[in-house]
């Protein structure tokens, strides 16, 4: 029974190291591939509603100011030029 517990034990640790490792290696998405996952409706803009998603509470106040802040021409929607701006300020602050 203990040779058991043990083995279930390494099983379990490997396993989770290994799905850490996994994660850690998978590539990020590109800025264009994330706006064409986002824009819903296919029509090369993401709108608030597209932007802020699922999001609730904090997280979705937090999305909508910046959203504002990276609508530059305050039209109510974000192309794909303003939304890779969220990127280059990211690295910026960095």
């Amino acid at each position: 029974m203990l040779r058991l517990t043990v083995w279930s034990l390494i099983v379990a640790l490997f396993a989770g190291a290994t799905s850490a490792t996994i994660a850690a290696d998978k590539p990020k998405r590109s800025p264009e591939k994330r706006f064409a996952k986002m824009d819903r409706n296919g029509d090369e803009k993401l709108s608030s509603e597209e932007f802020v998603g699922k999001r609730k509470d904090e997280k979705k106040a937090k999305a909508e100011k910046v959203f504002g802040r990276l609508d530059k021409d305050d039209d109510g929607f974000l192309t794909l030029e303003e939304f890779k701006t969220r990127k280059k300020k990211k690295n910026k602050e960095e």
